[in-house]
């Protein structure tokens, strides 16, 4: 006898590996839509590092302090952003550099590092390290 049409167990085989090839799909696109994201975050936390390794280097080697700290807030973009939650963290700290049995004076070596920290992520997504002379970075 020659039939016509799909049975109920075709159908829903059929549906069965439809369903698993979209969940694959779905899976894909949410695990590529996060990586973009994390990459994304990386340039912009990169960018904001140069930015406030510049800002070091503009106000001068005799302007700043031996040993300072500071922590500057950023929008999603990079812009410095004075809301109390902002989507990345700067924090640059500045240390002399000592070699053995120097003394820290006001012409001493200067370590700036800056790291960049964002609401999402608890370690550092960027952070670099400069020196500072009397002569600039």
């Amino acid at each position: 006898m020659n039939r016509r049409g799909m049975t109920l167990i075709e159908l829903l085989v059929a549906v069965l590996i439809l369903g698993v090839s979209l969940a694959g799909l779905v899976g894909l696109w949410a695990f590529s839509f996060n990586t973009t994201a994390h990459s994304q975050d990386i340039g912009v936390a990169y960018s904001i590092a140069r930015q406030e390794i510049e800002r070091v280097r503009n106000i001068g080697f005799l302007w700043l302090p031996v040993k300072q700290q500071w922590v500057r807030g950023y929008d999603g973009l990079g812009n410095e952003t004075p809301e109390a939650n902002p989507h990345f963290t700067a924090t640059t700290i500045m240390d002399p550099y000592l070699s053995e049995g120097s003394v820290i004076t006001n012409t001493s070596l200067r370590v700036v590092r800056v790291q960049v920290r964002s609401r999402e992520r608890p370690e550092w997504l960027f952070e670099t390290e400069s020196y500072l002379t009397l002569g600039g970075i």
